[in-house]
């Protein structure tokens, strides 16, 4: 089994760079002529993917203290803030977003009695980003004519007759009727909120990359954006690297098109590392000044 997660994650690794290198190698890009006149698109995207990580952290948080099972797992918005911005930079390196999952656990609860209940709700957390992210990317999808109107309406109802079949399971089956409370008794709205605020932001992140290399502004790059936000969630890739582009590149309508957005993308995907690396030092040296102090 584990020669087996090995070979997976190496698979995963080669396709990512074959699909990235085979659509970059063609790219006609000035980095520095891009910094020198366009420095405030870059701004504009880490700002709005700190903004992203910032919601999906109140979203964790909400969540844990919407259920609170346990005070052990629960956390100042701090250290969830640090513990969310860590794993999204492992995770935009290694080919699973489960290593960058699982390193949320390395927190402040020193029980390990409770690391199962701490581990279920990154679970429940990842679970709702992903429902709301897939819902966003099928409303883009049928704006921008990839999905047909009556295809989306079978899947929404799919999935609202999935719910009610999930909630009338009484069979601890898999060991994961802990998981189907979220399901049978789900959270607030405010954490949908939330999860919504942080997938537009992300989106947005990516919106002001396109932005930067059109001269006149469309509502369709806007549910681009979100569309190529949502294709991140594949999983044979590391964090939507290869994939993501090569969506780009399928749904432009002429060489310029796709040569920008996948240049958007590409650069979306380094300032999530960017984003991510400058919420992890704040939060890293701000939380350490708070030991020394006491």
């Amino acid at each position: 089994m584990k020669l087996l997660k090995i070979l997976i994650s190496l698979l995963i690794i080669f396709l990512t760079i074959l699909l990235t290198s085979n659509l970059i190698k063609k790219l006609d890009f000035d980095f520095f002529g891009y910094l020198d006149s366009k420095y405030i698109f870059l701004f504009l995207t880490l700002f709005t993917q700190i903004l992203g990580v910032y919601f999906s952290s109140k979203r964790w948080m909400n969540c844990v203290k919407y259920y609170a099972e346990s005070k052990k797992i629960i956390f100042s918005f701090s250290t969830y803030f640090y513990l969310n911005s860590r794993a999204n930079i492992i995770n935009n390196f290694l080919p699973s977003i489960i290593i960058g999952d699982l390193s949320k656990l390395i927190s402040p609860n020193s029980s390990k009695n409770f690391k199962k209940t701490e581990l279920k709700y990154i679970f429940v957390d990842r679970i709702i980003g992903v429902f709301t992210l897939l819902n966003l990317g099928l409303i883009s999808a049928t704006y921008i004519g990839l999905l047909h109107l009556e295809l989306y309406i079978v899947v929404v109802l799919l999935q609202i007759i999935a719910l009610f079949i999930i909630r009338s399971i009484k069979i601890n089956f898999f060991k994961i009727q802990s998981i189907l409370k979220f399901i049978i008794s789900p959270p607030p709205i405010s954490i949908f909120t939330y999860s919504f605020l942080s997938q537009i932001s992300f989106s947005l992140s990516l919106f002001f990359q396109i932005l930067a290399f059109k001269s006149v502004l469309h509502l369709n790059d806007l549910f681009i954006s979100i569309f190529l936000n949502f294709m991140g969630i594949v999983p044979f890739s590391i964090n939507g690297w290869g994939v993501r582009e090569w969506a780009a590149s399928q749904i432009s309508s002429n060489y310029l098109e796709q040569n920008n957005l996948i240049i958007s993308s590409i650069i979306f995907g380094i300032c999530f590392s960017l984003s991510n690396l400058l919420i992890y030092s704040y939060t890293f040296f701000n939380n350490s000044r708070k030991v020394f102090k006491n």
